[in-house]
């Protein structure tokens, strides 16, 4: 019988283990992505109703030149804004992306970014800043995943990154 318990404490711990491996199942990680694939879409529609229905009210933003947005409303209000100044003729492509859950109800989310068509609105062309990686954090409340929290980043295409040259 302790053979038997012990069997199943460990099988437990295991499986334990595993739930927080960071690794999210299929259907999980599927739902997370289409909620990305979701802001992405909305934003290339250039469709702001769209891309904040995957966010909740209280999800914070910093957004790639470090302007933080404590709320929905203060994020909806600025993007707006730059949305009508520089964004409404760009696309948002996802090079690469990644879930990693951090309980079964939230997910850290990055993805690698380009974004296409990006002027300031005396008409300077901001490619030198349209790579980027973003960062959100969702979670999953009454079965929808939301997004939470994020934060973008410009990649400086001058910077040597030194994890490139190493051995792997």
């Amino acid at each position: 019988m302790k053979k038997v318990i012990c069997f199943l404490l460990i099988a437990l711990a295991a499986g334990s283990a595993s739930a927080q491996s960071g690794k999210p199942s299929a259907a999980e990680e599927k739902a997370i992505l289409q909620v990305l694939e979701g802001t992405v879409q909305a934003w290339n529609e250039h469709n702001t109703e769209k891309y904040f229905s995957y966010f909740t009210q209280e999800a914070q933003w910093v957004n790639v030149v470090g302007m933080w947005w404590r709320n929905l409303k203060e994020h909806r209000h600025s993007l707006n804004i730059f949305m009508d100044l520089m964004f409404n003729k760009t696309t948002h492509k996802i090079l690469d992306s990644e879930v990693k859950m951090l309980r079964p109800d939230l997910a850290l989310v990055r993805h690698s970014w380009q974004l296409d068509g990006w002027k300031m609105p005396d008409g300077t062309d901001m490619s030198d800043y349209s790579t980027g990686v973003m960062t959100m954090i969702m979670e999953k409340r009454d079965g929808k995943w939301m997004v939470i929290d994020g934060q973008n980043t410009t990649i400086d295409k001058k910077a040597i990154d030194p994890a490139k040259t190493m051995n792997k």
